[in-house]
């Protein structure tokens, strides 16, 4: 595993980003590590991740990114309870690996159209830069996969893998 300041060094690299800050924090009785930038250019949370991932390795510890206007400080380090509430409360979203088959279908399926690793159960698909045409070519590939039509409306109102995989179910 890599530590937080090679997460915090690859995202302050990134073009797009001012400034990046990485704290272990406790969520749901567990360790998660949490960055939060500072932008130049609109990006997501999930394709800042992705970055860290395909720098660093899919195994960098890395669990999310929260996009943030002014990084929290205390005492000189970023305030790690403002990082761990922003998990709690679902404005920084965690990667999540799909938990069955079917999640892990249509995620496979999102990664090859978007061309975009990893693909999380909960990433948002415009978060992920979904646009029209990534989202008609993964409907045609839904379908043909569950062999079940899927319009553009089912697809859209889902955003994610999990909610994807329900209505596919």
């Amino acid at each position: 595993m890599v530590n937080v300041a090679e997460i915090a060094d690859v995202l302050s690299a990134h073009p797009g980003v001012s400034r990046a800050e990485v704290a272990v924090v406790r969520h749901d009785g567990r360790d998660v590590t949490v960055a939060a930038v500072e932008l130049t250019e609109y990006l997501s949370g999930p394709v800042l991740r992705n970055h860290v991932h395909r720098q660093l390795g899919e195994d960098c510890g890395l669990n999310g990114v929260f996009v943030v206007d002014q990084v929290p400080m205390v005492d000189g380090a970023v305030d790690a309870k403002q990082l761990a509430a922003a998990v709690a409360d679902g404005r920084c979203t965690l990667f999540e690996d799909p938990r069955d088959d079917v999640e892990r279908r249509v995620a496979e399926i999102w990664s090859a159209q978007m061309d975009v690793r990893p693909v999380g159960a909960t990433d948002d698909f415009l978060e992920l830069g979904g646009d029209s045409l990534s989202a008609l070519g993964i409907i045609a590939a839904l379908e043909a996969e569950f062999d079940r039509p899927l319009d553009v409306y089912e697809f859209m109102s889902a955003s994610n893998v999990r909610r994807l995989a329900e209505v596919l179910r």
